[in-house]
Formats: structure tokens, C-alpha cells, sequence
């Protein structure tokens, strides 16, 4: 519920919000700002007294279970996000199948597991876990980083008051992440003006609040380089180089120092650019479902849209139900999650772009 700005407890909330996040809450982007969230829903005024956990009504006829934690949270972080996030109709689901605000989509991030719970820890990113991250240099794990038994959280990739500073980022995601140093992991996108493409951003949102994959584009405002790579490259950093200097390809230097390819290209070489005809433009093309890739031209249905493959090309952000979140995509039947009902195996998202012959459909 929301208490008016003229009452005690109105003015003390108004206070709250002003401590808790002051700059952020002036340029917050499309989410968890003012004008769609009051301070009071995730916080209380004041912490529980003693050890155990209390209880309010949470307005909708039930009860909140409120945390001691300092923060002044409700719940714990996990459980707090999730209180929206997961079979609500007040938010996008984020939590094993789609049963939130937006049952229909076919969901850009697919969605996450938890220990004990959803899904399996070989899907993707999992709620909870303690293990360090694959590829991670140096090595980094959610409880290093939140303190020891506290595993990953959804803020250890989204700032949850919303994007500070003059460039909000896409999904609130943080430029930090991981062992990124601050900006370093900055992924921009077209704030404020859905549907109207802004090439020097590095995503093109077409419907607000859109989260099914005909919402998202992806495009690519340096040509040797990929935001996306960047924010991946802070919990996964071996994965990604820089084309010329290391072998890996993405973002920035792995420091491998390699001189052949020992891990997909996340940046820097277009579809059809090789001269390999196992890789030309045309086998992607010929697939009626298609994988998310950038484009430096905003023109992802033309072959010379500048089209390029990164992270999430292969990879849905939060998950799904194959091993490392990979979408199995044919090009043919029904587009999931999963990748489409034809898909069966890993073999099928790599003929995307390497068929067995150049133009097999």
C-alpha cells in the first residue's frame, strides 16, 4: 500500500527513499524508479526487533515475511525480487516457466534455476550457488563477493534501485558485474524511446517493457567490440579477446595470448566475413528461426547488415533447460525457450550459421 505524502508515515518513506537512493532514484531508466515502485515495497522503516523474522500484510491479503537484515528489506534479496518476479502479474517472470505479466513470451534472458528448487545447475546462471564462475580471472564467486554461505543474488548482476548516471543501462544492469571495474561493462539502449532505433546504443528496445525476443535487438556501435561480451567478460573472462590481439575474440584482451581460435568469436567477425564458405551469411539466412545476433546497421533481416555473433547469439543471459543456457534452434517449428520444438541437440544451433552444405535450409 502507499501512504500519502502528508502523513507521518508517508513523510518518513519519502525520507527513506531519499537515503536509500537519491541520485539513483532521478535517473533510474524504465525500471524500479518513482513512478513504478514505492520505497515501501521492497523496504520497511525499521528492522525487526530480535532474531526471528516478523510478518505484515503485504496488501493483497496475505503476509510479508520482513528480514533483520541491516538493509532494511523485507526479505532476503533473492526472495525479495522474486516476489515480483516469479508467477506474478506485476513483472516479467525470471524463474523456471513463464507464468508472470507476460505468460506468451518467448523470453530474450530465458530464465533462471535455483538451488533446491527450479531446474538443474548445468542450465545457467543459478540462484543461490557458491561455485566459482567458469572462466573467471581472477577467480570470482558470488560469496566472494557477498560474504562467505551467500550465494548468487540477483543483484550481483542488476542494480536493483535502477541504472545511476546520464546513461541508463540496459535491464539495470550493473557495469561492475563481477571483476569488471566500474563503466567497464556498460550496455546502453535506446532509454525512453521505445520502437526508435539509436545505433550508438548497444540495444534496440521496440516495445516497452519488452521482453520477448521480437521485443529485443542487438546492435553494434564498434565494430570490433561488444558490450555484451564486456558484462559477460566480468564473471567469464577467458572467454573473450580482442581481435588481432588475442585469439579468443570479444571485448578486451583475455591475456591468453593465443594465436588461433580456441573459443567463439563474441566480436569482430561478421557472418560471411571469414571467406569460409561453411560460415557465409546465406546458411543463417536460410533458417526461418533464427538466433539473436548485432548488427553496426540496425538491419537484421539483410545480409549485409554487418552481422555479428556474441555471447548471446548462443547463449540465453539467465538460462534455460539445456546445459550452459545453449539454445537448441533448427530454424524450423515453433521458437522456445529452449530454441524451437525441432531442436534437439547443440548440433542444431551450430548449423545456424555452419550447415552441412553452405545453403542448407
Amino acid at each position: 500500500m502507499a501512504f500519502p505524502p502528508t502523513s507521518i508515515v508517508g513523510r518518513g518513506l519519502v525520507a527513506l527513499g531519499c537515503f536509500l537512493g537519491s541520485s539513483g532514484l532521478a535517473s533510474a531508466g524504465d525500471y524500479h524508479d518513482r513512478t513504478t515502485l514505492d520505497c515501501a515495497e521492497c523496504h520497511v522503516m525499521h528492522s525487526g526487533l530480535g532474531p526471528k523474522k516478523g510478518s505484515e500484510p503485504n496488501g493483497s491479503g496475505g503476509l510479508l515475511e520482513r528480514s533483520d537484515v541491516g538493509s532494511l528489506l523485507r526479505r532476503d534479496v533473492n526472495e525479495l525480487c522474486l516476489s515480483c518476479h516469479d508467477g506474478s502479474v506485476r513483472a516479467a517472470d525470471v524463474l523456471g516457466r513463464n507464468q508472470g505479466r507476460f505468460p506468451g513470451d518467448v523470453r530474450q534472458a530465458g530464465f533462471l534455476n535455483s538451488l533446491g528448487g527450479v531446474g538443474h545447475a548445468t542450465t545457467g546462471h543459478t540462484l543461490g550457488s557458491t561455485e566459482i564462475a567458469p572462466g573467471s580471472n581472477p577467480p570470482w564467486s558470488a560469496d566472494l563477493e557477498n560474504g562467505s554461505g551467500r550465494g548468487l543474488e540477483c543483484i550481483n548482476c542488476h542494480a536493483p534501485h535502477g541504472s545511476l548516471g546520464a546513461t541508463p543501462t540496459y535491464r539495470n544492469l550493473r557495469s561492475d558485474a563481477g571483476n569488471n571495474r566500474p563503466g567497464e561493462g556498460l550496455v546502453t539502449y535506446n532509454v525512453g524511446r521505445p520502437g526508435s532505433n539509436d545505433l550508438t546504443r548497444d540495444v534496440f528496445v521496440r516495445r516497452e517493457f519488452g521482453y520477448d525476443e521480437d521485443d529485443v535487438d542487438f546492435n553494434e556501435p564498434d565494430r570490433q567490440d561488444s558490450a555484451m561480451a564486456r558484462f559477460c567478460a566480468g564473471c567469464h573472462d577467458e572467454f573473450h579477446g580482442v581481435a588481432g590481439v588475442d585469439a579468443n575474440i570479444g571485448g578486451r584482451p583475455s591475456g591468453k595470448g593465443l594465436t588461433a581460435f580456441v573459443r567463439h568469436p563474441t566480436a569482430g567477425v561478421d557472418l560471411g566475413s571469414v571467406g569460409d564458405e561453411w560460415t557465409r551469411v546465406e546458411t543463417y539466412f536460410a533458417r526461418k528461426n533464427r538466433v539473436k545476433v548485432m548488427s553496426s546497421l540496425g538491419a537484421w533481416d539483410s545480409p549485409a547488415g554487418g552481422l555479428t555473433p556474441t555471447c548471446i547469439t548462443c547463449h540465453k543471459a539467465h538460462g534455460n533447460d539445456n546445459a550452459f543456457g545453449l539454445i537448441y534452434r533448427s530454424g524450423s517449428g515453433a521458437r522456445t525457450e529452449n530454441g524451437d520444438t525441432h531442436g534437439r541437440a547443440v548440433e542444431d544451433l551450430c548449423r545456424q550459421c555452419h550447415g552441412d552444405t553452405p545453403f542448407a535450409p
